[in-house]
């Protein structure tokens, strides 16, 4: 008996809750002026939508009871999250009704939009060298706007990141920077309090990078695309390096073949195989062997081509002469090597 009692205790106590938690449950519409363009009214965070909810507004007019439901709607998974207003300068001034309708239950809420503005945050960043030295960043906000202050934060080789007070311009320099240090920097903008002061600063900028005192600088990348390029650039580059340090090795052991183990002419053959035009290559492969052989080999030619001549003048009966009564070979001088007169026959 005890038992079910327990047990009837804790169901009642379960269905108390449940009911408890689906009575206190209202969603909630959040609205937010876009950089001054638009208004865009969110009731997504408060989960994943089950069913599509319908939203009306009044058009920011305090006097205007009738409610027009929303003409451009945001949607998640099939699901409407969101909707987006037209926005005009005065709206921000102006109080905005809304009314959502969600599983048959409606939830209305007034929005003040004067401190709910976000930006986008500031584009083109640059950095400059001057004298002095200092180092002058500049920038370029989402709009041209009176009525924006900045804030810039800045670090230097990846430590804490430092914030500088806001500021109306759009520039700021620091003093003396380190040729050794790399520099980041980031701004972000808000409406400034002359203004209406919004409580939403922009996102960061994109962080602009400078590493000496030339003034280099670069916009961040991201670091796939340099985990991608950097192996295939280094690959490239060695392999490159390889096929030219095989070259060079090449050709220089051939220069040097050349140079220590010149082509000899063969000793074995006689000035009849050496004036052979069948045998120049012999002489001619090696340009460091050019010297001595081909001044042996054109001295021989022209004393065969002048022996020609001398017997084309003599006489039959002189020739016959020569050959019965044979005299001394002809003297050649110091500088010419011997050579047997059997092989000018």
């Amino acid at each position: 008996m005890r038992l079910n009692m327990k047990i009837f205790g804790i169901w009642l106590l379960l269905i108390i809750s449940l009911q408890g938690n689906e009575a206190s449950f209202s969603p909630t519409v959040t609205c937010l002026v876009m950089n001054l363009d638009y208004v865009n009214c969110s009731w997504s965070e408060w989960g994943s939508p089950e069913v599509n909810s319908t939203f009306f507004h009044n058009r920011f007019i305090t006097q205007y009871e009738h409610m027009e439901e929303c003409s451009t709607y945001l949607q998640e998974k099939g699901y409407t999250v969101g909707c987006r207003l037209e926005y005009e300068t005065s709206d921000r001034f102006r109080t905005l009704k809304t009314r959502l309708v969600y599983q048959n239950k409606t939830f209305e809420q007034k929005h003040d939009l004067k401190d709910k503005v976000k930006l986008y945050p500031p584009t083109n960043l640059s950095l400059v060298m001057s004298e002095g030295p200092q180092l002058n960043l500049y920038w370029n906000n989402s709009r041209i706007h009176h009525c924006f202050e900045s804030e810039v934060r800045y670090r230097i080789n990846n430590e804490k990141w430092q914030s500088i007070s806001p500021r109306l311009e759009q520039t700021y320099s620091l003093p003396f920077p380190s040729t050794n240090n790399k520099y980041e920097f980031q701004v972000r903008t808000r409406m400034h309090n002359s203004c209406g002061e919004s409580k939403f600063w922009s996102d960061w900028s994109r962080i602009i990078l400078c590493n000496s005192m030339k003034g280099n600088n670069s916009t961040d990348i991201p670091v796939s695309s340099m985990t991608l390029w950097k192996p295939l650039v280094s690959f490239v580059g060695t392999l490159l390096l390889l096929m030219l340090a095989c070259m060079l090795i090449y050709g220089e052991r051939e220069r040097l073949r050349f140079i220590f183990i010149p082509i000899v002419p063969n000793p074995g053959k006689n000035l009849k195989d050496l004036l052979d035009s069948d045998n120049k290559e012999m002489f001619a492969s090696s340009p460091t062997s050019l010297s001595v052989p081909v001044l042996f080999v054109s001295t021989l030619r022209f004393l065969k081509m002048a022996a020609s001549a001398s017997l084309r003048a003599t006489s039959p009966s002189q020739l016959t002469n020569q050959i019965a009564c044979p005299h001394a070979p002809p003297q050649f001088p110091l500088f010419l090597p011997q050579v047997k007169m059997k092989s000018l026959a």
